[in-house]
């Protein structure tokens, strides 16, 4: 595939709403329907995103860097759990490669590598297996690549996410064929990892080439917001609580981790720790302002107010009923320990003991600030996971 064509396939693919990229004079009339790419998984969601992508091509001196770059909108295939893709060519030589898009320092800008004529992305094989595509000259005549007609053919999340592993260490690898200067690797990388899986038909009645296109984001367990960052603190909190069912997203593709927790919220995901099945109301948090008051864990005033980080402490100490009352000792150690409401310190001192809360980057406890939703959601885990202990 050239390079003009293999950057407008980039830009043009869609996922399952694809994109066909058609030649000029294209008279197949299979040029729609050469194939079918199916997902099977236990969670899946098509969001359209905006994606900025640099290509990256081989200089004169043998190595990577960046020659162009575009920004487009696009929908991506999401998938959580135990996934499978399935294709099924409907003509004879269909193949599929796959690229990989990284995001390697966090900067919302994937990395895309076009090796010319010394390719980078990879192949699948009739086994499902993917191998690099330099080592394949010709896909279209090697039956280990070409898939047969009316067969299907699994390529499945894990094959994809160790090739894409290995990408992402090669890319920050010094000396290697596909790094990329001034990168480094991080284990957490794998997280921005987009996969471009694109089937490949020649054609028999016109020898033109055609291509579709697919986005894909892999998840383990749940899939994880969009406004969730790969490198945020709260990142692995936030795929606690979900996969938990303890938190719900604040729309179809967004978790609102910065914003304020409200009291309402804080009774909700109180009430669903403590096994208890809220019943639908109006206004909504009703049924969970109720148990909160009748469990004495609020007072139930001003749902819609933001809770402050004390207010939440003294709740989870309310929700928690140590036998022990914990010394306020520990508080000593934090420059703003002062500025604690006399009704909250044996709650904080609680907290701060049994690592629920702890200072911020100044090294303040900031009792009065309000509660994210991200801290929030933080300090549930904490109690949670120690409340297994």
């Amino acid at each position: 595939m050239n390079t003009p064509k293999r950057w407008l396939c980039l830009v043009l693919s869609l996922v399952l709403t694809v994109s066909l990229i058609l030649p000029a004079g294209a008279v197949d009339p299979q040029a729609t329907s050469f194939a079918s790419f199916l997902i099977n998984a236990e969670t899946t969601d098509t969001p359209t995103l905006d994606l900025h992508v640099a290509l990256y091509r081989r200089n004169s001196a043998g190595t990577f860097s960046e020659d162009d770059s575009v920004r487009y909108s696009c929908s991506i295939n999401r998938t959580a759990g135990k996934t499978a893709f399935y294709v099924q060519p409907q003509a004879d030589r269909v193949w599929v490669e796959v690229d990989y898009l990284t995001d390697l320092n966090y900067d919302g800008i994937y990395e895309m590598l076009d090796g010319e004529d010394l390719p980078v992305h990879d192949i699948m094989n009739t086994s499902g297996q993917l191998v690099s595509r330099s080592t394949v000259t010709d896909p279209w005549t090697n039956s280990s690549y070409t898939l047969a007609k009316g067969q299907t053919y699994i390529l499945s999340a894990e094959t994809l996410k160790a090739r894409g592993q290995q990408a992402l260490q090669a890319r920050c690898a010094a000396g290697n064929a596909q790094a990329i200067p001034g990168f480094t690797y991080s284990s957490a990388s794998d997280r921005t990892l987009l996969y471009l899986v694109t089937l490949h038909y020649l054609s028999a009645v016109d020898q033109e080439e055609y291509t579709l296109s697919y986005y894909l984001r892999l998840f383990d367990s749940v899939i994880i917001p969009s406004d969730v960052p790969a490198n945020a603190w709260y990142y692995e909190t936030v795929e606690y609580v979900l996969q938990q069912g303890l938190f719900s997203g604040t729309g179809a593709d967004s978790f609102s981790p910065t914003t304020s927790a409200s009291r309402a919220m804080v009774w909700t995901v109180l009430a669903k720790v403590r096994g208890k099945q809220l019943s639908a109301g109006t206004p909504w948090y009703v049924s969970a302002q109720r148990w909160a008051v009748e469990n004495r864990i609020s007072d139930g005033f001003g749902p819609n107010e933001p809770v402050t980080r004390e207010q939440l402490v003294q709740m989870l100490y309310r929700l928690a009923s140590p036998e022990e009352a914990p010394s306020e000792a520990v508080l000593s150690a934090y420059p703003d320990s002062g500025s604690i409401s006399s009704w909250a310190r044996t709650a904080m001192a609680w907290a701060v003991e049994n690592g629920i809360i702890s200072g911020q980057g100044n090294g303040n406890l900031a009792p009065g600030g309000q509660a994210t939703r991200a801290e929030m959601a933080a300090m549930l885990r904490q109690y949670v996971q120690k409340a297994a202990q």
